[in-house]
């Protein structure tokens, strides 16, 4: 297959990255977040942020110090929850990222594609406090409109003056990769010259924890440094995280007549549902996506992984990769095991990594794996790796059984002059 951009196989407008903002509790900042995870850094910690005595779950990845009113208006603060601040944090920052932060949206051709799994768990827990240990008048008047998982769409929305084609997405841990999937799909399609993908989660309550730990997804691990372990023989589970991460997503001839930088092309992105544990599922998104960006497995540079840290998820995971790439025949990455799994802003965040990647020629650690399980035939990268990156994919799967591969891919240097020249 070719590997020029634009290849036969994709006739449609095509979709590039100009923007990152992102909100983590590795850092706040694309730059200090890209330094932290080169760094192999670690938030993964015991919970401080909540009691968690009689909880069998004692770790998680906090943000710490997030002023809501330094990002977001007073009068949105009061109306909305956390997840919220951190999405428009984020949006913020990406917009600023792309130049397109000054009053430069055309606001019925700028969209939101936003994946979050849990809602407003700060806020509902707060209105749960309130009406049973005050009285029902003191909750929050905007709880309902605050706490369900299309809140950060909508004062995103309101904050930015956003009017274009917009979704909100819900599917466990690949809600995030639902989002960007269907963002680049509302540009391609024609329904938006900008989006604004990606999402946010603030689940760190103890009822948030709770609810999570009822998944079994959720690592019991007692000690930071055996946490979160993907494809480590002794993995246990997933540490949760928190934040949000936003990618400016771009027509790509609309971003060249304003003279954009453009940090990749987002060439594909498809979706497979199958039965859970399922890797020929996983690895039918994977050859989809593979197929759309007119690239062969053998093009690719590094996946970045699910990694959801379990048996039977990395076993299946790794059966899939093995069966699209090959034994050990790509590196695998999984950078969230050292911020958390962010489920809505988990994909965003990966894809923010493979644009970085791209632009470095870095590939991010694996924290925390110390022994790569055997039966996981994966080529993990767990010290940074200098690697020219030209085509990177970012899988995700939900434990119910949703597939999505998002092919990521470097812009021809010399065709990426030629077309600004033509413009």
């Amino acid at each position: 297959m070719s590997n020029a951009p634009g290849g036969a196989s994709r006739t449609a407008r095509r979709v590039v990255v100009t923007g990152i903002g992102v909100v983590n509790p590795l850092a706040t900042g694309t730059e200090p977040f890209w330094e932290a995870v080169l760094a192999k850094k670690t938030a993964v910690g015991v919970i401080s942020r909540f009691d968690a005595a009689g909880l069998p779950v004692r770790l998680a990845a906090e943000i710490a110090g997030f002023k809501a009113t330094d990002h977001v208006p007073r009068r949105l603060v009061v109306k909305s929850d956390l997840f919220a601040h951190y999405a428009i944090a984020a949006s913020g920052q990406a917009l600023d990222d792309a130049g397109l932060g000054d009053g430069g949206l055309d606001p019925f051709r700028t969209g939101i594609s936003f994946g979050n799994n849990s809602g407003g768990w700060e806020l509902c827990e707060r209105g749960f406090r309130e009406y049973y240990e005050q009285h029902p008048t003191m909750i929050n008047p905007w709880q309902a409109t605050a706490w369900f998982p299309t809140a950060a769409q909508g004062f995103v929305s309101i904050r930015f003056g956003i009017r274009g084609f917009s979704k909100s997405f819900a599917a466990d841990r690949a809600s995030g990769a639902c989002g960007l999937l269907h963002g680049m799909r509302s540009i391609s399609r024609g329904r938006n010259d900008v989006v604004l993908a990606g999402g946010a989660e603030a689940p760190l309550t103890r009822l948030g924890v709770a609810a999570h730990i009822t998944t079994g997804d959720l690592s019991t691990a007692a000690a930071p440094e055996d946490g979160y372990l993907p494809f480590d023989r002794e993995r246990g589970g997933l540490v949760l995280g928190e934040g949000a991460t936003v990618l400016v997503l771009e027509e790509r001839e609309h971003a060249l007549r304003r003279g954009a930088r453009i940090l990749g092309e987002l060439a594909a992105a498809e979706q497979r549902t199958s039965v859970p544990d399922d890797p020929d599922g996983a690895a039918r998104a994977l050859t989809a996506a593979l197929r759309a960006a007119d690239r062969d497995p053998g093009d690719t540079d590094v996946v970045f992984a699910e990694g959801a840290g379990s048996a039977q998820g990395d076993a299946t995971e790794a059966r899939a990769l093995t069966s699209v790439f090959g034994e050990g025949g790509v590196p695998v990455t999984v950078p969230k095991a050292g911020y958390g799994h962010q489920y809505g802003a988990s994909a965003a965040t990966e894809l923010a990594c493979a644009a970085l990647s791209i632009r470095d020629g870095a590939l991010p650690p694996t924290p925390g794996t110390r022994t790569v399980d055997e039966r996981c035939a994966v080529d993990l990268v767990t010290e940074t790796r200098p690697r020219a990156v030209r085509t990177a994919v970012v899988h995700s799967r939900s434990r119910e059984g949703t597939n999505v591969a998002v092919v990521l891919t470097a812009t021809d240097r010399h065709d990426h002059e030629h077309d600004r020249r033509v413009a």
